[in-house]
C-alpha cells in the first residue's frame, strides 16, 4: 500500500487568507501530496503576548475558507488537546493516528530559520520531511547552512527522500506569497476593503461579528 503523502501547514490563521490557500495548492501539486492538513495553532507558546481571537472562531474561518478546495483540510487537533500547542506533540499524535502516512511539514524560510527555538526541535527535524518555502532569495544560503549544521540533507522536489530526515527547498513567485494577516487586520481596523485578500465566506464571518474592527 502506498503511503498517504500528507502536508502539514500550521498557523494561527488570524485570519486565514488567499496566500495560505495558494500555498497549499501549489505545494500539493509540486510534491504530489494526497492532502494538506491546515493545523490550527490553538494556544501558540511563541505568541502568548499577542491577543488572539478564540481558537473556535479562527477554526470556523479556516473551515469556511477551505470548504471549496478538496484536499485542503482544516485540522483541530491542537484545539482539542489541552495545554500549549507544541509542534512535536502534534506530529507524534498524527503519526500515531496514521502510521502509514508520510508527513511533510510546510514552513516559510523565516520560520525555519528560527527552528532552534522550537521545543525538541531536533526531534521535529528527524520525525518528518520538511518543505521550506523560500520567502526571500537571500534565505537560501542561510537555510542551507542551518540544514548542514543539523545534518539534514537538502533535496529537490522530484527526489525520493527515503526515510526522514530530509528537507526540500521550494520557491515560487506570487503576489499572494507576501500576503500578511497583520496587514489584513490593520486594514479591517481602518475600515478598508479586504475582499482581495480573503475568501468571501471568511469576509462574511469577519463582518458579521465586526472582527478586527476598531472598538
Amino acid at each position: 500500500m502506498s503511503p498517504i503523502k500528507t502536508g502539514l501547514l500550521g498557523g494561527t490563521f488570524n485570519p486565514v487568507h488567499r496566500g495560505h490557500i495558494e500555498l497549499g495548492l501549489k505545494i500539493k501539486e509540486a510534491f504530489g501530496l494526497n492532502r494538506i492538513l491546515y493545523v490550527l495553532s490553538a494556544r501558540p507558546p511563541h505568541k502568548k503576548r499577542q491577543l488572539l481571537p478564540a481558537a473556535e472562531l479562527r477554526l470556523a474561518m479556516l473551515q469556511a475558507a477551505l470548504h471549496s478546495y478538496p484536499g485542503l483540510e482544516p485540522c483541530d487537533l491542537e484545539l482539542r488537546r489541552q495545554g500549549d500547542s507544541w509542534t512535536i506533540d502534534t506530529i507524534r499524535e498524527l503519526q500515531a493516528a496514521s502510521p502509514l502516512a508520510r508527513f511533510y511539514f510546510i514552513t516559510g524560510s523565516e520560520g525555519f530559520l528560527k527552528i532552534r527555538t522550537w521545543k525538541d526541535y531536533r526531534q521535529v527535524l528527524r520525525a518528518v520531511y520538511f518543505i521550506i518555502v523560500l520567502r526571500r532569495s537571500g534565505h537560501r544560503p542561510k537555510v542551507e547552512r542551518l540544514l548542514r549544521a543539523e545534518g539534514i540533507p537538502s533535496l529537490g522536489a522530484g527526489v525520493d527522500p527515503g526515510p526522514p530526515p530530509a528537507a526540500f527547498l521550494h520557491a515560487y513567485r506570487s503576489d499572494n506569497l507576501d500576503l500578511s494577516a497583520t496587514t489584513i487586520r490593520r486594514k479591517r481596523s481602518h475600515g478598508q476593503d479586504v475582499s482581495p485578500y480573503v475568501e468571501k465566506n471568511v469576509q462574511k464571518i469577519m463582518e458579521e461579528i465586526k472582527l478586527y474592527e476598531e472598538r
